[in-house]
């Protein structure tokens, strides 16, 4: 028989011994399920996110990709809006998501771009929040009017504003969205007085002005193409650097006379920070297949849209300077929520 005092040595030396064990057993367990996790990834429906209301462009561009998406990753992709607080409401519930994957954001310029600098504060952080996947596309915006105002150009509008002060009224899909601040430094720019009016979207925006309710408005192709192509709104000009092929006749608002002025939309892709690499990279490939499909690309041309796609670096470099640039554009125009 061992003595007392050795005894009591093995036996912590075999407890010890089997704690170890039992411990590196658990982080191999660990790490092999948080591979296979990211192996089997997607094994349930994947929540689609756009932080504004249903109809708008933001909206159908996020229906067209989820319906892709389902096909390529076996699993349903299900678009759900929440509106509301220029996108931020929307926005805020993906930040405060598991960082599983299962979340996605359909990521617009105002949360993620302008609204940093134009909000005193937001209860989600764009640069620390989220983890970029890919921009999707880039979206033209166009100044166009209702019919009802008798202006056919954009000096037209500037003479027709500065002779009625405050009693035009321009509509978009929130405070702090693009087309927001494409009328606040259209003012700026012209030096006249029109009144902005915040909707919960683009889509209820569109609706008042073709309904004559506001009279003018700084929005997407995408979602005008086919009121203007009716004849319900008015184009006066492309709001960006170049013209558009779908409406060639329409001038720049550059070459319409307006100085130092280039806005344009985009969307992207975004989940909550601290998913998985595994699962970024994944979503990044299955939402650049889905992009080159035929039917999306047929489509978002038809919509105004442009197609882009990079890498989740990539995209996190183009918040960055997106976001830089709009600074400028908020500090120029005067606008501000804080």
């Amino acid at each position: 028989m061992f003595p007392i005092a050795m005894r009591v040595r093995f036996e912590a030396a075999n407890f010890i011994h089997s704690a170890a064990t039992m411990l590196f057993g658990c982080c191999i367990s660990m790490l092999t399920f948080g591979a296979l996790a990211a192996e089997v990834f997607p094994n349930r429906p994947i929540k689609f996110v756009v932080p504004y209301a249903a109809g708008g462009a933001t909206d159908t561009t996020a229906r067209l990709i989820s319906k892709e998406l389902t096909a390529i990753l076996g699993q349903p992709v299900i678009v759900e809006n929440k509106a509301g607080a220029g996108g931020n409401i929307g926005t805020d519930s993906v930040a405060k998501s598991a960082p599983d994957g299962y979340t996605m954001l359909l990521a617009y310029t105002g949360p993620m771009a302008i609204n940093p600098s134009l909000y005193d504060s937001l209860p989600f952080k764009p640069k620390q929040d989220f983890a970029p996947v890919t921009l999707l596309a880039q979206a033209p915006q166009i100044l166009g009017v209702h019919p009802s105002i008798p202006v056919n150009t954009v000096d037209e509008l500037i003479a027709y504003a500065k002779a009625n002060p405050d009693k035009l009224f321009f509509g978009s899909s929130g405070n702090g969205g693009a087309d927001h601040l494409a009328g606040e430094l259209f003012k700026m720019r012209t030096g006249t007085r029109i009144t902005h009016v915040p909707y919960k979207g683009g889509a209820p925006a569109l609706a008042d002005l073709v309904a004559g309710r506001t009279q003018l408005q700084f929005m997407t192709i995408s979602a005008s193409i086919g009121h203007i192509q009716s004849g319900r709104i008015r184009p006066l000009a492309i709001l960006s650097k170049e013209r558009y092929p779908l409406f060639p006749d329409v001038p720049t608002i550059t070459q319409a006379g307006v100085k130092d002025y280039d806005i344009n939309n985009w969307y992207g892709v975004v989940v909550a920070a601290g998913t998985p690499p595994d699962i970024v990279n994944k979503l990044n490939v299955a939402l650049i297949k889905a992009l080159r499909s035929e039917e999306v690309q047929t489509r978002f041309n038809g919509l105004g849209l442009i197609p882009v796609s990079n890498s989740p670096e990539e995209f996190k470099l183009f918040i960055d300077k997106e976001t830089d640039r709009w600074a400028e554009i908020i500090r120029v125009s005067g606008a501000s929520l804080k």
